[in-house]
């Protein structure tokens, strides 16, 4: 899945402001796509995260997938910078939206004295795409031009992600979110109201699990489980815009 979705979102992704520029799209739509990266990155880890302790992990993993499949769908359909920039909203924050149910289902299918080395593999594995995805998006563009090698490579976007949705809905297991039990007091159940999850968390954890999260490292942060891991990474990552805003004054 990782390397699936990773590899069609690497390779159209990352040629998106030369297609923004062929299709009548100025600068300022190439600085708004950038922004909403930066942006749903940070804001998409939460319904992420509590999408995943809600409906669980298989679950939440198809809407992730569907909603960025419906991204590609429409920048394939409609060849307009426009159509280009309400598409990247479904589909440019994948990794972030992903993230958290990701490190739930390893945490649930990984014996405990595994979980890290299972989080050391993640972050190889997602480094193959990141690699080789912008590699193949430049092959597309060099054998069919800037329009139609963009166009083309979502569409092997599209294909790879669907591919990986059969995928992981036919290799794991359905999940229902888990209920609370007397006999361990330890077990964590999902919150209906996300919010209250920040008078919990301890601020100086909130900036350590947030690093780990953002670095794919949460091998610290298993127990906090997928809503407090996407809380952290949000908290770290407007931190990081707040300083580095405060260092261009």
């Amino acid at each position: 899945m990782v390397v699936l979705v990773g590899m069609g979102e690497r390779m159209a992704e990352r040629f998106l402001p030369i297609y923004l520029l062929a299709l009548g799209g100025g600068a300022l739509a190439i600085g708004l796509l950038q922004a909403m990266d930066n942006l749903l990155s940070a804001l998409y880890s939460f319904p992420g995260g509590y999408l995943a302790d809600r409906i669980g992990t298989k679950r939440s993993l198809l809407v992730f997938n569907l909603v960025a499949m419906a991204g590609f769908a429409l920048v394939i359909l409609i060849p307009a910078w426009q159509a280009v920039l309400a598409g990247a909203v479904l589909f440019i924050s994948w990794s972030a939206i992903s993230l958290p149910a990701t490190m739930s289902l390893m945490y649930k299918v990984l014996p405990q004295n595994k979980r890290t080395m299972g989080v050391s593999m993640h972050s190889l594995v997602r480094r193959i795409p990141m690699a080789l995805g912008p590699l193949m998006g430049g092959l597309f563009i060099g054998a069919w031009g800037e329009r139609d090698g963009v166009r083309l490579a979502f569409g092997a976007a599209l294909v790879m992600a669907v591919a990986a949705l059969l995928l992981q809905q036919r290799m794991i297991r359905d999940d229902a979110p888990e209920e609370t039990s007397s006999a361990n007091v330890g077990d964590l159940t999902p919150e209906k109201n996300p919010l209250k999850l920040m008078r919990r968390m301890n601020p100086a954890m909130s900036m350590f699990a947030g690093h780990a999260a953002r670095h794919g490292c949460a091998s610290h942060c298993w127990h906090s489980r997928a809503m407090s891991l996407a809380l952290a990474g949000l908290s770290w990552t407007v931190l990081g815009v707040v300083f580095r805003g405060f260092l261009l004054m």
